[in-house]
């Protein structure tokens, strides 16, 4: 009842929003967003620019790191999901900072070092817009299709070599279509993400009058009076393609059979790239200089120079940015103080409810616990805007259940958007333990509760460490439904980076980056020292 309460009501309340208003029901908010060809166009570029690149970026890095030889290969998978915990709001604005067009640092240093007169890059396009998604969301696909790649037997692509096929055929016509599923799954997951996408738009589209849904119901809900009917509107259709893409994927993978794990063991096989093997290294290299080294070192020179310029004479380097929002800007304790209170809740709810909800799952059987298991996995096909939106719909003007303008309401939004994260790497650690270590602490004379409070969770630890410190993490960073639900008391890092945008305060955006980036690699740096320790013990 909880967690239908949680994902269902909003949902309902989206769809409710978008036929009514004061006047009763109407499809007018309906007819006004399909007359909106332009955003619409540009939200499907977006979409579609997204997931084609970041999908094909990602497979491409998958391949590269566990089926061949290159050197390296244990060190950069790392840094190859660093931009998962490198929010793409800073993704974004570091990436303005390079490419915008007038006082982008790129074509800055182009025309006073190389001469051009004009811009040599402009990322505040669709281009751009599609570009920085893109290398924000490809680990994504990298970890789903890494993961296939790895269980998958090799003896399949070795019977096609020994009929024949060259390496580049037996992976087209062998290792490809088995591998679809995950394809089809981090293709869906970053075209979901991407049509609701907020950030990224915001910051290198809005500025060229370039809007996507996201942008647009942030406009319609902050333009006087909102128009609120309108900006469900845009929440209805981009759940309706959500479901339409879903079944579509559906219909697909029960066409075949994509079993390639059986009982006999086996390891996947490395090939032998040879001369290729500098290329292959250099194209990962590339994305981890583009994704991670190129923004972080961006944020950090900007957080510690007095005033951006190009000219080494005139660069002096200081922390008085750090000392502003630390001291001065009235922001940055209520932000970081909220941000630190989300974030310790969401990690705790998520994961006693994810943990709770996969021993159901897995150690039930039944429609009930099917139905939790769908309900729990459906946020991850929600754009986090859309949801925000019936979150908003829902709860203003709620009066038994006060939680609109509070840090209420965005708790809820977080721990709704994120339960699918806990829910599936529990489940996965549920599954793991063999029933009978239950049983045998009930035949003891344990009760339920004993039985997980000393059985289950101590057996769990480990993951429920993990999927902590990444929910804590993610709930740091959260800024497309944050941007709808917060108010003045409730205002959250990723909302104060924002504001500070807006405000067109650089430096001080960037010294509270690099504080936030600090706290989340301060974090990842624990759980690899705990992990340490547990592959130790």
């Amino acid at each position: 009842m909880i967690v239908a309460l949680m994902v269902l009501v909003p949902l309902v309340a989206v769809v409710i929003g978008a036929f009514g208003d004061e006047d009763g029901f109407t499809v007018t908010a309906l007819t006004d967003v399909l007359a909106s060809s332009r955003v619409l166009g540009n939200t499907l570029t977006v979409g579609l620019g997204t997931t084609i690149l970041a999908t094909g970026l990602g497979g491409l890095l998958a391949v590269i790191l566990v089926r061949t030889d290159t050197p390296w290969r244990s060190g950069l998978e790392q840094l190859v999901l660093l931009p998962l915990y490198i929010t793409p709001l800073l993704t974004a604005v570091a990436w303005s900072w390079l490419g915008s067009p007038r006082g982008g640092l790129i074509n800055l240093l182009a025309q006073s070092w190389l001469g051009l007169s004009g811009s040599l890059v402009n990322l505040h396009s669709a281009g751009g817009v599609v570009i920085v998604a893109a290398l924000a969301y490809a680990p994504l696909p990298f970890l789903l299709i890494s993961g296939a790649l790895r269980g998958m037997d090799p003896a399949l692509e070795e019977s096609a070599r020994v009929h024949g096929a060259s390496i580049a055929a037996a992976f087209r016509r062998v290792t490809m279509p088995l591998a679809l599923p995950a394809l089809l799954g981090s293709a869906l997951l970053v075209f979901v993400q991407s049509l609701g996408l907020f950030s990224v738009p915001a910051v290198l589209g809005m500025p060229a009058s370039f809007y996507v849904a996201g942008t647009e119901i942030y406009r319609l809900l902050n333009s006087y009076p909102a128009r609120v009917s309108q900006a469900a509107g845009w929440g209805l259709l981009l759940l309706v393609v959500t479901a339409a893409l879903v079944a579509l994927q559906a219909a697909i993978l029960k066409r075949r059979s994509y079993v390639t794990i059986t009982g006999k063991a086996f390891r996947p096989r490395i090939v032998q790239v040879g001369r290729w093997r500098p290329v292959l290294l250099g194209i990962v290299l590339l994305y981890v200089l583009a994704a991670v080294v190129l923004p972080v070192a961006t944020l950090c020179w900007a957080a510690l120079v007095n005033f951006i310029t190009v000219d080494p004479k005139l660069m002096s380097f200081d922390l008085r940015h750090f000392a502003y929002v630390l001291f001065t800007y009235p922001k940055t304790l209520l932000a970081a103080r909220n941000s630190l209170v989300l974030g310790l809740l969401t990690a705790t709810i998520i994961c006693a409810l994810g943990l709770a909800m996969a021993w159901v799952i897995v150690r039930s059987r039944g429609p009930a616990a099917r139905f939790l298991d769908q309900v729990g996995m459906m946020p991850l096909a929600i754009p986090p805007i859309v949801l925000a939106l019936g979150l908003l719909w829902s709860y203003v003007g709620l009066s038994w259940l006060p939680i609109y303008g509070t840090i209420g309401i965005l708790l809820l939004a977080y721990v709704t958007h994120y339960l699918p994260f806990g829910l599936r790497a529990l489940s996965s650690a549920v599954r793991q333990l063999h029933p009978e270590l239950e049983d045998a602490a009930r035949v003891s004379g344990a009760s339920l509760l004993g039985t997980l409070r000393r059985i289950v969770l101590p057996l769990t630890r480990p993951t429920l460490v993990a999927t902590w410190t990444l929910l804590f993490i993610l709930s740091l960073q959260e800024i497309s439904s944050s941007i709808l639900l917060y108010t003045a008391p409730s205002t959250v890092l990723s909302v104060a980076v924002f504001d500070l945008w807006e405000a067109g305060n650089v430096n001080a955006l960037a010294a509270l980056s690099v504080m936030q980036l600090l706290v989340t690699f301060a974090a990842l740096a624990v759980v690899a020292r705990l992990r340490q320790k547990a592959v130790a013990a």
